[in-house]
């Protein structure tokens, strides 16, 4: 068997109980230190529901989020309310959106953001889904890379609608955390047979060099860009965006709440 990420060998890290009823194993990489399942076969059963139930932190993660991207979209990126002169609105697209929160609250502060995913209702975004002619500035993409089956694949598609990639996964550590019983690593998800592709610090270093970018880190966001986004910046945005520095930032963007609101209504007449 060869590394999804690397293509190099990999060896046989344990064999994990599946959704309560199938025994696989998971193989790592040992060049990159990618974990990750075979052939997941389970994932139609894991996905009858595109959202987890035991998924019960979705809202608070949003609420949180939004103000990181946000304050990143601004001050890394560039994002404004209105054209800068000499070119037009930044435009942000979030792959994998989900039910369409975070398009919708980063809409509401003023970011002009867009709707992707192909197994998740729009629920809270209609109407802003990304046209896949427009070029985003960034593209944001949160619990999405653990849920991967071809990740390389997968992140390639991304690289090739962006090369700003902002996201999030839990590293994982090392040695390899507990897989079974009661203090089971949390983030494997066995339970919901959802996560199937675990990153090391080392596997997304060889992502940025196998596509030319560089990677920003801090706890469980991550960047890839385009050009070099200086560590504490980039790590002060995320520690104080929910503490006080996303309000200020507030007074410096145009919500588009109401003009939503009116353009959506005009559409409808």
């Amino acid at each position: 068997m060869q590394c999804k990420i690397c293509s190099s060998p990999v060896e046989k890290a344990f064999e994990a109980e599946i959704l309560q009823k199938y025994q696989e194993g998971f193989y790592k990489c040992q060049s990159c230190g990618f974990l990750g399942a075979d052939e997941a076969h389970w994932l139609s059963e894991a996905y009858t529901n595109a959202i987890n139930a035991s998924d019960t932190g979705i809202v608070a993660r949003n609420l949180s989020l939004y103000k990181i991207v946000s304050l990143i979209a601004y001050n890394i990126f560039g994002f404004r309310s209105k054209n800068v002169i000499g070119g037009g609105v930044s435009t942000l697209v979030d792959f994998g959106g989900g039910t369409g929160l975070l398009v919708r609250l980063l809409r509401d502060v003023g970011i002009e953001a867009f709707w992707q995913d192909e197994y998740c209702q729009n629920i809270f975004a209609r109407g802003f889904e990304w046209d896949c002619n427009t070029k985003p500035t960034l593209l944001t993409s949160f619990e999405v890379f653990e849920h991967l089956p071809n990740p390389m694949e997968q992140i390639s598609t991304m690289f090739a609608v962006c090369p700003n990639i902002l996201f999030s996964t839990e590293l994982l550590p090392c040695p390899i955390p507990q897989y079974n019983g009661k203090d089971t690593w949390w983030y494997y998800g066995f339970e919901h047979g959802q996560h199937i592709s675990f990153y090391t610090k080392q596997t997304l270093e060889y992502i940025a060099k196998q596509k030319g970018v560089f990677l920003s880190s801090y706890r469980g966001i991550h960047l890839f860009s385009q050009h070099k986004v200086n560590p504490v910046l980039f790590a002060a945005l995320i520690r104080f965006a929910n503490k006080g520095a996303f309000w200020i930032l507030k007074h410096f963007l145009q919500s588009k709440t109401l003009s939503d609101h009116q353009l959506l209504s005009t559409a409808l007449r």
